[in-house]
């Protein structure tokens, strides 16, 4: 049976995703603002670096989409405004092993990891924003991400992976993404039991 590269990817990452998912419990109903606090140091120890990275791998045709898509910046910006410390997200641990994204099909097959982390967000933005008493994209912006735009932006970013992976990097794709997926797992896993949270 032939796949879609989406499809495909979302098949293949289900039990990746659910391990994420169970692991973090963001749509937990009591959630200390400590921990909310140190689990965007996290996110920001692994976001910046992937951002990075894929940087560097992105073809110059599709600069601008990537670029478009970065999302540290507003870790960046929660950081500051729940701790007051605008250095607060330079002093964060920072992953440094990520997945390889030298081919194409890697690039996005890793990128489908942190857009598809949008579509949920939909949900987690207006809870943490509920339980710590925030204004919509402050302290919550890395969760709200494209706003009212998030449709729009995942359904670009599905187009585009279609046309640029090539069939025969399928399966280097699905590396990429499970190998993303496990990789957030085992950063924010660590970075959670350092900061004595439990799930």
């Amino acid at each position: 049976m032939q796949y879609d590269l989406l499809s495909l990817l979302k098949t293949a990452t289900a039990e990746s995703h659910t391990r994420l998912e169970n692991e973090l419990d963001l749509m937990r109903a009591e959630w200390p603002r400590e921990e909310y606090v140190a689990l965007l140091d996290g996110f920001y120890g692994y976001v910046a670096p992937w951002e990075e990275a894929a940087a560097h791998s992105v073809p110059a045709h599709l600069r601008s989409f990537f670029e478009a898509r970065r999302k540290a910046a507003l870790l960046e910006a929660d950081l500051t405004f729940l701790t007051g410390d605008a250095t607060r997200a330079q002093a964060a641990p920072r992953a440094n092993h990520l997945p390889s994204m030298n081919t194409i099909g890697r690039v996005f097959g890793s990128m489908y990891v942190m857009e598809g982390s949008t579509l949920g967000g939909r949900f987690i933005a207006p809870h943490v924003a509920r339980l710590f008493d925030l204004e919509t994209g402050l302290g919550n912006a890395y969760f709200d991400g494209y706003g009212p735009r998030t449709g729009s932006m995942w359904n670009a970013f599905r187009e585009t992976a279609s046309v640029e992976v090539p069939r025969d990097q399928y399966d280097v794709a699905v590396e990429a993404a499970v190998a993303t997926f496990d990789g957030l797992h085992d950063w924010l896993g660590a970075v959670r039991a350092d900061s004595g949270a439990t799930a």
